[in-house]
């Protein structure tokens, strides 16, 4: 029988899950200062059965009442001060557990921390996560009450075969509370609870090319289910009566758009990134050679850890951070290098074990730091270095640190941050990708990492930087007022999303570069959703074959050739818009840790983008 868009009505098919019990350690408080330190031992120091006045605590510290009567309360509250009442005046004397906290010699402090557990799944398509409180799932065994039915005919195919999970990738989605400013402390170890016993139900309409009960952060699957159910059509119209039952299930929970009726109304209208932090002009550039010194000027900062992740690793860039391991290591720092490689179009001289034999030499190198770095490639792909230096942790990602000297004129843009609580999130992620290697090869480095994410969230937390306005400081290479701007941290299909929201919302100027097209191809990609568009547009579209520099006037477009833009990367495709620039890297499975960068930093992208462009419409 042939079928037409006529016959076709809507399908419904179920969104296999994996879920996940996460269990983690949640903070909230602040060490005291000094002040209340000194204070303590004040009281402490004060001879005789009845203790010190208030009177005499002004006396000493010579400080504002407020100040005085905070410090007060806050050591009475956590019992390490007693007041007692001597005639008409108060009295203060330190107690048994105050003097135990000055024996110890620490500062007082009312941190406080408890345990908590969420569920977390995972859609097998792509492997993007959500909290299962927030959707309404069925499980297999409803199903199958409901409807006498095996339920593999009707649910689609998983492309996601990846079955642990990353506790550093889960941060951004298990709950805390916001009144108490708790933020997250550790992460436990993670046991998926089922296989093949979650699902989403969604609706796909071929007709509209639409599908309904996606939640926001995982609608770019659509394409990917329409295009399934348009294949296995004629297989799933044929069970009705499952059609039916399954329509009847729906109906019958809160199953609204994908998500709890209760939470759908907030849901996101953008892609909610795994971190954002503030950068300047001079922290974001925008080719290889700019990146690499950007990425050597943070290694030069540092004498103790450095965490550096290579993604597609070949023998001749082996070489390179061999290289540069084992001047590092002479210096006494401590490098944990964590490398991927293109299994799959890997040759004889760029093999996983050759990869690994040639990092084995800096092990042996003269120096008294310590090298760890793994001999199975990894499965996370992201070009970064993150270091701890006198001031601080700095990171720098989509370096192009080991790149060869004829790359460093290429586009591939690369940004510096150093916000310590980005950087703990960051540091947590790294560390499940080195305990996700086999036989305990990442033990140490995810330790180390761990640790430090701890430290680095907890100080930022309770210097109250967590949730702050501040900003670096302006670059002295930007001239312009403003010079400030966000670098969102993406895993994995988050940069789908991104692309997507940027290539809708184009605005006047739109950029890509993939060096796996042509330029007619990508031209004809971002101009013919434009037929209703109206004014002056630009367009710069980069590939294997140049750049094409595009500009509409009314509805009329112009193309010319644009030869002095910096030839596109092969390891990036990069995506643009007036105030966002998306870099993605492209070549490697999932997990993938790309970026993008917004504000005035990406507006200024282009102005340097332009000064290579002779044409009198520049970019």
């Amino acid at each position: 029988m042939t079928w037409t868009m006529e016959d076709i009505p809507m399908m419904r098919v179920l969104l296999p899950l994996h879920m996940y019990s996460v269990t983690y350690e949640l903070a909230h408080g602040r060490p005291y200062s000094k002040l209340e330190e000194l204070l303590l031992r004040a009281v402490n120091d004060f001879q005789g059965p009845t203790g010190c006045t208030y009177r005499d605590l002004r006396e000493v510290f010579k400080v504002h009442d407020r100040l005085l009567t905070e410090g007060l309360v806050t050591l009475i509250q956590e019992g390490w001060v007693a007041m007692v009442q001597e005639g008409r005046e108060m009295h203060y004397l330190v107690t048994e557990e105050g003097r135990l906290t000055i024996a110890h010699k620490r500062r007082p402090s009312n941190l406080r921390v408890r345990t908590a557990r969420a569920n977390i799944v995972r859609e097998r398509l792509t492997g993007q996560l959500a909290r299962s409180a927030d959707l309404a799932l069925i499980t297999g065994p409803t199903v199958r009450r409901a409807m006498n039915h095996p339920v593999l005919k009707h649910t689609l195919t998983p492309r996601m075969h990846r079955t642990k999970i990353n506790g550093g990738e889960t941060e951004r989605l298990l709950p805390r509370s916001g009144s108490r400013q708790e933020w997250i402390r550790w992460i436990d170890s993670i046991a998926r609870l089922n296989t093949d016993l979650y699902y989403l139900p969604v609706l796909a309409d071929l007709e509209k090319s639409e599908v309904a009960g996606l939640p926001h952060q995982w609608r770019h699957l659509g394409s990917l289910i329409l295009e399934e159910v348009a294949e296995r059509y004629e297989d799933l119209a044929s069970d009705g009566d499952f059609q039916e039952k399954l329509s009847d299930l729906m109906r019958g929970s809160d199953f609204v758009n994908g998500q709890r009726g209760s939470r759908n109304s907030a849901a996101p209208r953008r892609t909610t990134p795994y971190a954002e932090a503030s950068v300047t002009c001079g922290d974001v550039t925008l080719t290889a050679g700019d990146g690499r010194q950007l990425a050597e000027s943070v290694l030069d900062g540092t004498s103790t850890n450095v965490l550096i992740l290579a993604a597609g690793l070949d023998r001749e860039r082996a070489s390179t951070a061999r290289d540069l391991v084992i001047a590092l290591r002479k210096r006494g720092v401590n490098v944990d290098l964590l490398w991927s490689c293109d299994t799959a179009n890997a040759t004889e001289n760029s093999s996983a074990n050759e990869i690994a034999e040639v990092l084995g030499a800096a092990r042996s190198a003269a120096g008294s730091g310590k090298v760890s770095f793994n001999r199975t490639p990894a499965h996370a792909a992201a070009d970064l270095v993150l270091a701890t230096t006198p001031t601080g942790p700095v990171a720098v990602i989509g370096a192009g640190l080991l790149g060869a000297p004829a790359d460093e004129g290429i586009l591939s843009p690369a940004a510096r941050f150093s916000d310590p609580a980005v950087l703990g999130t960051l540091a947590r992620l790294c560390a499940g990708w080195w305990e996700e290697l086999p036989a305990d090869e990442g033990s140490l480095p995810a330790h180390r990492w761990k640790h430090l994410a701890e430290r680095w969230v907890g100080e930022a937390a309770v210097a109250g930087s967590v949730d702050s306005d501040t900003v670096p400081a302006r670059s002295t290479s930007c001239p312009d007022t403003e010079c400030t701007g966000t670098v969102s941290l993406l895993i994995g299909p988050q940069q789908a999303g991104v692309r997507s929201e940027l290539t809708a919302e184009q605005g006047q100027r739109f950029l890509l570069a993939d060096m796996g097209s042509t330029t007619d191809n990508l031209a004809t990609q971002i101009t013919e959703n434009l037929a209703e568009s109206v004014g002056q547009l630009y367009r710069v579209v980069g590939a294997a074959d140049g750049w094409q520099f595009l500009s509409r006037t009314a509805d009329i477009w112009t193309a010319t050739n644009a030869p002095q833009l910096p030839q596109p990367s092969e390891r990036y495709r990069v995506t643009a818009t007036d105030d966002q620039w998306l870099i993605e890297y492209i070549g490697a499975p999932d997990p993938v840790l790309s970026f993008s960068v917004s504000g005035h930093v990406a507006m200024r992208a282009w102005r340097r983008m332009g000064q290579r462009h002779d044409s009198t419409g520049g970019v």
